[in-house]
């Protein structure tokens, strides 16, 4: 039963805080596999990366609320803990950093992982 619980959370568009602070919410995920999860786990990442290091790229709370919200949900889909997580997929996107054409590379990227989030239903607030 708990785990029928757990799966029926990644089938409803669920209102959460960014960071405690903005409430946005989340899409309805749907059916990929591994290897599609994990393209889009590296794509949300790497765009949460990019627009908050490099300039005008950025985005608004709400909208990284649904990058971050986005990309926790599927890391949990994938069974990943916190340090698995962040070996895999957010040392990789800093790593990216360290070349200066990341920027105008991966920036333009941001704006179409949010509205492919958007596509899936969700909204950078609760409206």
């Amino acid at each position: 039963m708990r785990i029928l619980s757990l799966a029926a959370l990644f089938l409803l568009p669920l209102p959460v805080h960014a960071d405690g602070a903005v409430p946005v919410s989340l899409p309805t995920l749907p059916a990929m596999t591994q290897p599609k999860a994990v393209a889009m786990l590296d794509r949300l990442v790497t765009a949460n990366v990019v627009s908050s290091n490099c300039p005008g790229f950025e985005v608004s709370m709400g909208e990284w609320g649904l990058l971050t919200g986005t990309a926790d949900l599927i890391a949990a889909q994938l069974g990943l803990d916190a340090d698995a997580y962040d070996a895999a997929f957010y040392k990789p996107a800093f790593d990216l950093l360290d070349d200066p054409a990341t920027c105008a590379a991966k920036g333009p990227d941001v704006r179409l992982a949010i509205d492919a989030i958007i596509a899936m239903g969700g909204k950078p607030t609760t409206d």
